[in-house]
C-alpha cells in the first residue's frame, strides 16, 4: 500500500517494480532543486559522504549551473545514474537505507503523458481517389525510437521507446 500524501497520483496498491516501471519516471533528468534535496540523505559515515553532499549542494546551486548542464544535461543523466553515481545515498550500514521509500517518491516525478497528434490532409484524400472513406479512416504514424550517446560515451534511450 502507497502512502499517497505525496504530490504524485501515485496508485494506492502496487508492487514497488511495477510503481517504478509504470509510474514514477526514473529516466527523467533531475532538477536542480531535487539534488538538493537528495544531498541531505548522503551518509556521512561513507567514506565519500561528505565529498557527495557537497557535489550535489553545488550541483544545485544558482553558481553551479554549467556544472548541472555538463553533468545532467550534457550526459543525460537520470535518476538511477544518480543513485549509481552518488552511493552513499543508498548506504544506510547498520541503521538501514537513509532514504526511504516514501521519502523516494516524494521526490521522483511521475511519468508524464506523452501526447501525440495525428495530422489529416484532406488534399492527399482529393489527389488519392482511390481512398474509401465509406471502408473506414487509414492513419498513418510517423514514430521514433529515441536512442543516442552522450559526448563522453554513455548511452540513453527514451521512456517510451523501450514499447517501440
Amino acid at each position: 500500500t502507497i502512502d499517497n500524501s505525496t504530490k504524485h497520483p501515485w496508485p494506492k496498491v502496487c508492487t514497488l517494480r511495477g510503481l517504478l516501471t509504470h509510474c514514477a519516471d526514473i529516466q527523467s533528468l533531475p532538477e536542480r532543486e531535487d539534488l538538493f534535496a537528495l544531498s541531505s540523505y548522503c551518509n556521512l559515515n561513507h567514506e565519500q559522504g561528505k565529498d557527495q553532499q557537497n557535489k550535489l549542494i553545488s550541483l544545485s546551486e544558482t553558481s553551479g549551473a554549467a556544472l548541472y548542464g555538463d553533468y545532467i544535461i550534457r550526459e543525460k543523466r537520470n535518476w538511477v545514474d544518480l543513485f549509481y553515481d552518488f552511493d552513499s545515498v543508498r548506504y544506510g550500514e547498520d541503521k538501514g537505507a537513509l532514504l526511504v521509500l516514501a521519502h523516494l517518491l516524494e521526490l521522483l516525478p511521475s511519468i508524464a503523458p506523452r501526447h501525440f497528434s495525428i495530422a489529416s490532409s484532406p488534399s492527399f484524400l482529393m489527389m488519392n481517389p482511390s481512398s474509401n472513406l465509406s471502408q473506414g479512416f487509414e492513419v498513418e504514424l510517423c514514430v521514433a525510437v529515441v536512442e543516442g550517446t552522450t559526448p563522453r560515451g554513455r548511452s540513453y534511450s527514451g521512456c517510451c521507446s523501450k514499447y517501440l
